[in-house]
């Protein structure tokens, strides 16, 4: 049984983004930061959003660290909270399991969000910390990947 290579793993998605821990800069102890990853056009649709955990988050006195995946309307529409933490039993990747992309009764079975007429939107990423400051983490690197038509395109 052949295994999947690289290239396989990557059909589909068209926004790629590392976030790397030097990235991750509010200095207030347990507060949130939001990274921008992609522009969502009016008329695009959404298909599907995902990350892969490269290296696990850790560093300073953080006992938690999760991290969402959504748009300016709903911070976790497309990837609910999953820990990133070192040692806090770190979920290594996830893939569609927010309210865009899950109709709630089973995982992954919306066939993605549509922005009809709206104005422009932002793939974003939330990581939220618990006992100390993002700043402090000092190792980590997390893979986002997503799937953004613009519906507007010849």
């Amino acid at each position: 049984m052949g295994g999947v290579n690289t290239q396989a793993a990557q059909d589909g998605f068209n926004e790629v983004a590392v976030i790397k821990a030097s990235q991750l800069t509010e200095t207030a102890s347990a507060t949130a930061q939001t990274i921008d990853i992609a522009k969502i056009p009016a008329d695009a649709y959404v298909e599907k959003v995902s990350y892969y955990l490269i290296d696990e988050m850790d560093g300073g006195s953080v006992s938690a660290l999760t991290v969402t995946l959504g748009d300016e309307d709903d911070a976790d529409g497309y990837v609910t909270a999953k820990s990133i933490l070192a040692g806090a039993t770190p979920v290594s990747s996830a893939i569609n399991d927010g309210a865009y992309l899950n109709d709630g009764t089973t995982a992954n079975t919306v066939n993605g969000k549509h922005y009809d007429n709206a104005s422009e939107k932002t793939l974003q990423a939330v990581f939220t910390p618990t006992g100390d400051s993002l700043a402090n983490i000092n190792e980590g690197k997390i893979l986002i990947k997503a799937k953004i038509v613009d519906l507007s395109l010849n």
